[in-house]
């Protein structure tokens, strides 16, 4: 399934072009995706936080 972007989402929405099952497997796609940047950014910041500063 294509994950629209959230701005056509909400436009597709408004104009009542899903259904209510196309919308709900949309923003699981976007939860999903979410998910996984957050859980890089916070890697990354795990990362960071444990080396030593390049500022010291």
């Amino acid at each position: 399934m294509k994950k629209y972007d959230i701005t056509e989402l909400i436009k597709r929405w408004e104009r009542e072009e899903l259904t209510v099952e196309q919308a709900v497997g949309q923003i699981l796609l976007w939860v999903g995706s979410l998910s996984d940047r957050v859980t890089k950014l916070e890697a990354l910041q795990r990362k960071s936080a444990a080396s030593p500063s390049a500022e010291g």
